[in-house]
């Protein structure tokens, strides 16, 4: 029987992405005007009115790139972590196989990740409920990739973990 469960975490923003988006707006608005009246100077008003709309959905198109979130896809232990831009386009963080994972547990401030390990972060920004994987992953080596799942993904995890994982994170729970 085939197992498939998906997930979807939106990524909270920062007051720094807030801050940037604000930014970006004012001086898109203030690029457009100036755009507009520095075309209209020079008689050429209708294709200033062009190339301003074309500076305010540039701003536009830069903020809304803020907005992301994140698909966990398990699909027969295979596990997929992507990453999808303001819902117009997709990228694909990393691919790994459940059972080869080394290490599965809640991150928090006691957790060490190893120098010179590879991070994949794929967490809601919230700082609550971060779990992470740890991999040897056959292109970027030791990696762990810091997640959000949820009960219900956690519990389809652990099924496909190597047999000791399983375990050891069954009785940490």
């Amino acid at each position: 029987m085939d197992v498939y469960k998906e997930q979807n975490v939106v990524r909270a923003q920062s007051s720094n992405d807030r801050f940037a988006k604000i930014a970006i707006v004012v001086i898109g608005l203030i690029a457009a005007l100036a755009v507009f009246m520095l075309t209209a100077q020079f008689g050429v008003a209708g294709i200033g009115l062009f190339l301003s709309a074309g500076v305010l959905f540039a701003a536009y198109y830069i903020t809304t790139g803020f907005d992301n979130e994140y698909e966990y896809l398990l699909t027969n232990g295979e596990m997929d972590f992507d990453k999808i831009i303001a819902q117009r386009s997709r990228k694909r963080l990393i691919t790994i196989k459940l059972d080869t994972a080394t290490e599965f547990a809640e991150f928090d401030e006691n957790t060490n990740i190893e120098q010179g390990a590879s991070v994949v972060s794929a967490d809601d920004n919230t700082g609550e409920g971060i779990w992470y994987l740890r991999v040897d992953h056959k292109d970027l080596g030791d990696t762990y990739i810091l997640f959000t799942p949820d009960e219900e993904m956690r519990e389809v995890i652990i099924k496909f973990l190597p047999r000791a994982l399983a375990a050891k994170v069954r009785r940490g729970q």
